[in-house]
């Protein structure tokens, strides 16, 4: 894959689409293309992914309630812990900001152009914690993710899936 290095202090993950109907996809390390996560998704009205390590343990889910007033995804670890929840504004018809909310009360914007994916996950001071960007290769898609370090990989991949799911949904 021709992937730029990713910035100083920043891992970056290649999110490669597989054909499903919850929308799987395969994480890989840019450099040698190997797979280390797996984006296991599940569709109904309560949509949900399994995000899978190399080994196939489950570290993170994100689970979707799509028909909730506003609409509201929560991510847990693997014990069903919460880490983070993502909502929206009530009757926004343009989707360029969403709210993420960490475990503990830390506060975080999602924004960009999320119809084209292209976004970024700010922290209160504008740092960005996770830059994801997809691009279009024949006819499965892909999104580059620049995580920070310190950032928690499963809980940007949660993210990256969950709002592939929220734009794709409306």
């Amino acid at each position: 894959m021709d992937v730029p290095t990713a910035p100083a202090g920043y891992t970056r993950l290649i999110m490669k689409s597989r054909f499903g109907a919850g929308r799987d996809f395969t994480v890989l390390e840019p450099e040698t293309e190997a797979e280390v996560y797996v984006v296991d998704g599940k569709i109904g009205i309560r949509p949900k992914a399994d995000i899978l390590d190399a080994s196939g343990t489950i570290v993170a889910t994100a689970r979707g309630e799509m028909l909730a007033f506003p609409k509201r995804i929560e991510i847990s670890d693997a014990d069903g812990h919460p880490l983070a929840y993502l909502h929206a504004k009530p009757f926004s018809f343009v989707k360029d900001k969403i709210e993420v909310t960490l475990e503990g009360g830390k506060s975080l914007l999602m924004e960009g152009n999320l119809i084209e994916k292209d976004y970024s996950l700010k922290d209160e001071h504008g740092h960005v914690m996770v830059q994801i960007t997809q691009k279009w290769m024949a006819v499965r898609d892909r999104y580059t993710l620049d995580v920070a370090d310190g950032f928690a990989v499963p809980i940007a991949l949660a993210l990256t899936w969950s709002i592939d799911r929220w734009i794709e949904r409306d």
